[in-house]
């Protein structure tokens, strides 16, 4: 316990001080990532339709912007709900600041208040005041039922969690096949594909 504590301890000061530190309307991740697109969204084709609302070309297909509802036609935009290429291109051909379109939880401020509290130490457990109330509860174990059956020894690996079984064959030693479907070896298995041919 005391372990997580001055780890979290670390964590929040750093983090604290690393938010305050900077001068960018979001966070430094954030800043990152739209600098990243504004490469690409020079790149691209816009035309305003009206006051809010512009369409981007990209390789040939145009996307519908509506800053006003912070909506684009590839619906990243509204998925990340940061700006996405087309958005910032429309906003580059504006001149308005890219934060503004930005969510609230990528902002400077919802940064600095996550790590505004400090975590203090404890303390040792001689110095804890503890309530008679607190003291004279018992707590039991929870109730637990042992299923029947073996227990499981090994973790089931999810669908999308790729499996790092690979297969080696028992005749030519190669990665991918078992001796059963070996085409390699010269002694064919009676079962495999090739003596069935």
């Amino acid at each position: 316990m005391d372990f997580i504590q001055v780890k979290l301890q670390r964590w929040f000061y750093g983090r604290r001080n690393e938010a305050e530190g900077t001068f960018y309307d979001v966070s430094c991740w954030v800043e990152e990532k739209l600098k990243k697109k504004i490469d690409i969204a020079f790149t691209l084709n816009v035309f305003p339709v009206d006051s809010w609302r512009s369409g981007a070309e990209e390789e040939g297909i145009t996307f519908l912007v509506d800053l006003n509802k912070r909506t684009c036609g590839c619906f990243q935009f509204q998925f990340d709900e940061l700006p996405c290429i087309h958005a910032i291109a429309a906003i580059e051909k504006r001149n308005i600041k890219k934060s503004n379109f930005c969510s609230y939880w990528y902002l400077k401020e919802s940064w600095l208040k996550t790590y505004e509290r400090q975590i203090h130490h404890v303390g040792h457990i001689d110095s804890w005041i503890v309530p008679e109330s607190v003291k004279s509860q018992i707590v039991k174990p929870p109730d637990f039922k042992v299923p029947l059956g073996r227990r499981q020894k090994k973790r089931h690996i999810p669908t999308t969690e790729s499996s790092k079984i690979t297969f080696k064959c028992g005749r030519c030693k190669r990665i991918g096949h078992n001796r059963t479907t070996c085409i390699y070896s010269p002694a064919v298995h009676p079962f495999s594909r090739k003596h069935r041919e």
